[in-house]
């Protein structure tokens, strides 16, 4: 295992506790920019853990890699976008979303928890950077 564990490990323990805590006092209701704050937090903690992935595989079965590259950084977007998408779908098929399904503020809502997600993956590249 490798340090790249720690903080990714970190932001999806406290992205599930930040989401229990939303749900039972009804953040995501009650503050209007809680759901953008998750989708940020959730895409970092998601970006890291693919990185951390990606890093802890390549290792072993390919030797040593440099640091988040432009190439891992591509596909973490991608794979972070793509867990997003999932989620939206989930959101849809629990009709949890952010507005009505099919109306223009679902789409809406949609598109903005995608950018959210994938704007918290360019944060986890910033970070991986320094």
């Amino acid at each position: 295992m490798n340090k790249t564990c720690i903080p990714a490990i970190f932001f999806v323990i406290t992205l599930a506790v930040f989401h229990y805590l939303g749900n039972q006092f009804y953040l995501y209701v009650k503050i209007s920019w809680y759901d953008v704050f998750m989708h940020i937090w959730g895409g970092i903690g998601i970006a890291l853990f693919i990185y951390w992935f990606i890093i802890t595989y390549f290792k072993k079965n390919r030797g040593e890699i440099s640091p988040m590259t432009s190439d891992y950084f591509l596909t973490v977007v991608i794979v972070t976008l793509i867990i997003g998408i999932v989620w939206e779908g989930m959101e849809t098929y629990y009709d949890i979303a952010g507005a009505p399904v099919g109306t223009v503020d679902y789409y809406i809502d949609t598109l903005k928890d995608l950018f959210n997600d994938t704007l918290g993956s360019v944060i986890a590249y910033l970070f991986l950077r320094k």
